[in-house]
């Protein structure tokens, strides 16, 4: 297998998973800076020009960071990634759904990227302000919805909580800090701790 990732984006969360899970794969970094995404041999794997993309061992190819993460958790049972009832598998698509769709494309985004949601490029400034407050809310009920625990699920460890790791690597650009989501810190700092995450950092050369 091959995973297409930029170091820090979230395709930080499957790459994390892969190592939990002890998959074989190849990790191939995309300078989405440069603008990789956008070259013809990217856009042939992944043509929504974008990570994370997994190339699977029967050449099929995997976009979408909740999918990729779902998938790892069900193909590889025996690192326990996901609850095997359907009522844990459906709380970790409700969070992973929440993440993906809320926190960051409706808030992490429009703070980098407000000019892109906005019709006048002098309105980027305000509307970068109020995604970043819109994503301390969300943050906020993320923080909430651990309910004190340091894992997402009450199952215990799971693809959410790498998926979540990514998150609260991120909160600074709101202008707050993980010290004002108590229960985000704590999961971070689990995460952060586990071999796992300990390889996919060092692989994507991040501290």
């Amino acid at each position: 297998m091959k995973l297409f990732y930029s170091p820090g984006a979230c395709s930080l969360a499957p790459h994390i998973a892969l190592h939990e899970a002890g998959a074989k794969f190849e990790g191939q970094r995309v300078a989405l800076k440069d603008g990789a995404q956008f070259q013809p041999d990217y856009l042939k794997v992944n043509p929504k020009a974008k990570v994370p993309a997994l190339v699977r061992d029967d050449g099929s190819v995997l976009t979408e960071c909740p999918a990729i993460l779902f998938w790892i958790g069900r193909s590889y049972p025996a690192a326990k990634l996901l609850p095997e009832d359907v009522e844990g598998q459906a709380r970790a698509l409700e969070w992973m759904n929440f993440i993906s769709g809320t926190i960051h494309n409706g808030g992490v985004t429009r703070i980098g990227r407000a000019e892109r949601f906005v019709g006048d490029p002098a309105h980027a400034p305000a509307a970068a302000e109020k995604a970043k407050e819109d994503t301390a809310k969300y943050l906020k009920i993320a923080d909430e919805m651990l309910d004190g625990r340091d894992t997402a699920l009450a199952s215990g460890h799971s693809v959410v909580d790498d998926y979540l790791f990514v998150i609260c690597r991120w909160v600074e650009r709101t202008g707050k800090t993980l010290a004002d989501f108590p229960a985000l810190k704590r999961l971070h700092d689990r995460v952060a701790a586990r071999p796992g995450t300990k390889a996919a950092l060092a692989a994507e050369g991040l501290a």
